[in-house]
């Protein structure tokens, strides 16, 4: 697939191991694929709410993604630039996550890749495969 950007990303997970996560970034439709089967940055549930909330993982991670991009505008914060893309999460749980406009949405299983895609989700089809 062109116009992806691959690389690896380490950070803690749950644990509190070091643990590797893989990051493709779509610029041409801003979207983030993250594969992270050690819980280092996906979504977690919050039982007392029963709704996903990013994790503290994320936002380092995404600091760092913000800092290192050369695309970012100047005047743009990383919270913006983070809600202005839709940021994808093929997790530990075989699920899919979805977070786009600081909305969290998991998406069903019983996946059909083409389906998918134009449902809109644009999934990434080296890690859905992963998970399927």
């Amino acid at each position: 697939m062109s116009g992806f950007f691959e690389f690896e990303y380490k950070g803690l997970n749950i644990l509190d191991e070091v643990s590797t996560v893989e990051v493709a970034i779509d610029d041409n439709h801003q979207v983030i694929h993250i594969y992270d089967i050690n819980q280092v940055v996906e979504p977690e549930f919050n039982f007392s709410t029963n709704e996903f909330q990013m994790s503290d993982g994320f936002f380092k991670m995404a600091n760092l993604i913000y800092k290192k991009r050369f695309s970012v505008s100047p005047d743009q914060t990383v919270e913006q630039w983070i809600n202005e893309k839709v940021w994808i999460f093929y997790g530990s749980k075989k699920s899919i996550i979805k977070y786009e406009g600081s909305q969290i949405v998991e998406i069903p299983k019983g996946w059909d890749l083409a389906k998918e895609n134009e449902q809109g989700h644009l999934l990434y089809k080296k890690y859905f495969l992963r998970v399927i």
